[in-house]
């Protein structure tokens, strides 16, 4: 079993140690296979608490707490804490504007009009007064025990705050005793909009209630549809380098697109980044080779399903985006062994020339005559001077457009050329491939595992059904299989997506002559 027990995240001081004096067990890679105190010394930083660890990142001390130390998740730590102003809800208080005394049931108490008038408005003036003072002294984190990065105030001049307060229905003796400093934080509460389109024939309802005058407290600045995405991809690839460099494991994007080979079509795929094992040569480690892949992470920004009212078409969709993510990495991993089959190679509109190959045409007619002179001789050396750079190399001679046209080659490879493709994790002579991802949305992640035959890449790949039928009757049914979601704002989600990812890893950097144990995944 390589997913950890439960019984490891508590530390190894307090279990026995019997493990200690057992065999240390080598990756594919040579290098040492991570034990129990490495694992631990990782997840512990995930068992702190949010408002602990985010704290610490602002070095500010919470009472008699000591500031945690963050090493392998504190990327993690910083990009959940930028998540948190757009997704974490924890603490979220809206406040509705304060009901106003209605000015006609005070002018019918007392006879003179202006009297009640002018009680009426002294009334309202000290709500008004005890409202901003409450506010005013409410301004700040929600929670002063926990401090957060983003809390910044922007200065306003008595004249704004006055033009403010007198839009809000303020008078000017209000204006001049608010405050002269307004947290960013404290900002107008929005209604929702519906998240159905309202039919034609649907009878009209009552109109929401005018919450501009009212305010909210809390830790967002903004809703989770308005947080950039490169906030998701930074904290889900920092959650996952920290155990993949546990294995030798580096993560990377994809140095050319990443397309998905559909016979003559190629679909362009999300994969936000995917994980490599570092070469062991010393020289290709450091010109920048790589072998796998081993695993890819996804991230999507959609947040809006159910929006067009068909939640299962949503959905289907994005399953179908998450198999084209799982179908890329098996492609890439059925490589091992192969070379790149240019589109267009060995065919003859990729190897004889351009009309016969012969001078002159519509193209060439457009170049000056000094550029398309074929008969002219080429100018040598010793009739003018060579013109040179400032730092002494000959001026580079670009191809005209007429030359660029007249060439003609197969298409531009897909293949990265400095990746030695390989399926990491297979069993040796098995025609079957598991393919791992983490998938991403909103602020949750999920494992995925696709287990397909290599016959059935071939054929979503050339088109052709193989020549020998596979003696599987199950190879041109892929299987997908895939865990819960896990939040990674829970304490208990996160370090279960931990564990998981830890076994996944473990799995396919095993050694080759390792045994031939799966990892068990949760739901089908």
């Amino acid at each position: 079993m390589h997913i950890p027990p439960a019984s490891w995240l508590q530390p190894p001081e307090q279990q026995d140690s019997s493990e200690q004096d057992s065999a240390v067990t080598l990756l594919s890679n040579d290098r040492r296979a991570p034990d129990r105190k490495d694992f631990f010394i990782r997840a512990r930083e995930l068992l702190f608490k949010n408002q602990d660890a985010f704290s610490t990142l602002t070095r500010k001390s919470t009472g008699d707490q000591v500031p945690l130390r963050l090493a392998y998740f504190r990327k993690f730590w910083e990009g959940l804490d930028n998540m948190a102003y757009y997704w974490d809800d924890s603490l979220d208080d809206y406040r509705p504007p304060e009901v106003e005394a209605d000015d006609t049931s005070d002018g019918t108490a007392t006879s003179p009009k202006q009297d009640s008038g002018a009680i009426g408005q002294e009334t309202r003036t000290e709500t008004k007064t005890d409202w901003i003072a409450k506010m005013s002294s409410g301004f700040g984190s929600p929670d002063e025990s926990e401090p957060r990065k983003k809390a910044k105030t922007e200065a306003a001049s008595d004249q704004t705050m006055a033009d403010s307060a007198r839009t809000n229905g303020f008078g000017g003796s209000i204006a001049a005793q608010t405050v002269a400093i307004t947290p960013s934080r404290v900002l107008p509460s929005r209604v929702a909009p519906s998240r159905f389109p309202n039919p034609i024939n649907m009878e009209p309802q009552e109109k929401p209630a005018d919450m501009s005058n009212g305010s909210y407290r809390g830790y967002r600045i903004g809703n989770g549809a308005e947080m950039p995405d490169q906030y998701r991809v930074d904290c889900v690839r920092a959650f996952v380098e920290p155990v993949a460099w546990a294995f030798g494991v580096t993560l990377a994007q994809h140095r050319r697109p990443p397309v998905l080979m559909l016979e003559h079509v190629r679909f362009p795929v999300r994969m936000s980044s995917v994980a490599w094992r570092g070469s062991q040569d010393r020289m290709k480690a450091r010109q920048g080779w790589m072998e796998g892949p081993v695993l890819g992470v996804q991230c999507r920004p959609d947040v809006n399903f159910g929006a067009s009212g068909n939640i299962e078409a949503e959905s289907n969709l994005d399953a179908v985006r998450e198999l084209g993510g799982l179908l890329l990495l098996a492609q890439e991993r059925s490589r091992e062994g192969r070379t790149e089959r240019l589109a267009g190679e060995g065919k003859w509109w990729t190897t004889k020339e351009r009309w016969g190959g012969g001078p002159g045409g519509e193209v060439e007619d457009i170049a000056t005559p000094s550029q398309t002179s074929g008969t002219e001789p080429a100018s040598n050396a010793q009739e003018g001077p060579v013109h040179r750079n400032v730092d002494g190399s000959r001026v580079r001679r670009r191809p005209t457009p007429a030359q660029i046209w007249k060439v003609v080659k197969p298409g531009n490879p897909l293949w990265d050329p400095k990746v030695v493709y390989e399926a990491i994790g297979k069993d040796t002579g098995s025609e079957w491939d598991d393919v791992f991802m983490v998938s991403s949305l909103n602020h949750h992640v999920s494992l995925l595992k696709l287990h397909v035959h290599s016959a059935y890449l071939d054929y979503i790949m050339y088109g052709k059904l193989p020549d020998d039928q596979p003696l599987d009757p199950g190879w041109c049914n892929p299987q997908l299989q895939r865990t819960r979601w896990f939040d990674l704002f829970n304490v208990d989600d996160r370090t279960e997506a931990m564990r998981g990812l830890w076994g996944v890893i473990s799995y396919l950097m095993r050694a080759k002559d390792g045994g031939q144990e799966d990892t068990v995944m949760g739901g089908s």
